[in-house]
């Protein structure tokens, strides 16, 4: 019988819980993957245990590439000042993932008084570097975890005060946020803050407050071209094009959403209730404050105009006059110059 994969990421997560647990620490670390949440996570324990907020002299960083080879050798060739460490913090400098002999060399004989972090994403385990930095200390890889082990995790973080958490909840809010746990984890505090009068998350409760992010990038895309910031309206339009969002798709969100600003335009001029715009505007009653500072501008017949143009894109593309994309972008320009 095969023996149980190891998984890199949790391997990662034991050594280091270990390691600040009982303040044996490596002299250096190197933080790497795909996972930047975990990446970030464990930056910010390691520099909580190492360094103090008061000793500023004894804990130095380097960002971005500009860094060189020679900036972290002085560094971390350093002694301490009154202090038994020094800590360096090297971070986004793409020195992993291409030769660095001189740096590799200092590794091999790094004082027993510094404690180095490498905080690289891309990290090229083939290179003499990595292979440094793993003999002389620990190498914690983060990769996105497996559909299972994103739901345990998830579904504790939701749980931590005690709530109890339908399984359909878990998988509502993976599917509308997906996999990145950056934002999984912004999203479930925000869910578990709505909730905690609560004693059970639903996936209801996730339909409800946790929007899909095609439709807060939808959302984003029109504050600018409220704003008639025609560079901010592709950039986001980009963003959709890399969540795979369909052009077609695209223009449908957006109709729905001048629509919906219309109705809360017209019920405004009607001196409606707040309660009754959101109920029948289709918005949760957190976020109408967003939608009414959206809706401020725009006219009702610019709205209304807004809508139609969408639906004559649509037809364009179905008739073949105009390439998906092309359409797309051709009515984001005219929106804003509008």
């Amino acid at each position: 019988m095969a023996g149980k994969k190891e998984n890199p990421t949790e391997n990662s997560i034991k050594t280091l819980n270990e390691h600040i647990k009982s303040g044996n620490f490596s002299h250096v670390y190197l933080l790497t993957g795909s996972e930047g949440y975990f990446i970030t996570q464990y930056k910010h324990a390691l520099l909580e245990a190492l360094t103090s907020p008061d000793d500023t002299m004894n804990f130095t960083v380097f960002i971005g590439e500009k860094v060189t080879e020679e900036d972290i050798i002085e560094a971390i060739s350093t002694m301490p000042f009154f202090a038994d460490h020094r800590t360096v913090l090297v971070e986004a400098t793409g020195l992993l993932s291409k030769a660095a002999d001189r740096l590799s060399e200092a590794i091999n004989d790094i004082p027993d008084t510094t404690r180095l972090i490498f905080v690289e994403p891309n990290a090229d385990a083939r290179l003499k570097i990595y292979k440094s930095v793993a003999k002389a200390g620990t190498v914690a890889k983060f990769e996105t975890p497996d559909t299972r082990t994103l739901n345990i995790w998830l579904k504790k973080t939701l749980s931590s005060d005690g709530a109890v958490v339908d399984d359909t909840a878990v998988y509502a809010l993976i599917n509308a946020v997906g996999q990145d746990m950056n934002r999984l984890s912004n999203e479930a505090a925000k869910l578990r803050a709505f909730t905690l009068d609560k004693k059970t998350i639903t996936a209801d409760d996730v339909n409800i407050l946790c929007e899909n992010e095609a439709e807060n990038k939808i959302f984003d895309m029109l504050s600018a071209i409220s704003m008639h910031d025609s560079k901010k309206a592709l950039m986001l339009y980009s963003d959709l094009e890399t969540l795979k969002v369909a052009p077609m798709m695209t223009l449908t969100l957006a109709k729905k959403h001048f629509m919906k600003l219309a109705t809360i335009k017209m019920m405004q001029k009607d001196k409606e209730e707040n309660s009754a715009i959101a109920k029948q505007a289709g918005v949760h009653p957190f976020y109408l404050k967003d939608y009414l500072k959206q809706a401020d501008g725009f006219t009702i017949e610019q709205l209304l105009h807004y809508a139609e143009l969408c639906s004559d894109a649509d037809y364009d593309i179905k008739s073949g006059k105009i390439l998906e994309k092309n359409a797309v972008e051709s009515v984001i320009l005219h929106l804003c110059l509008d």
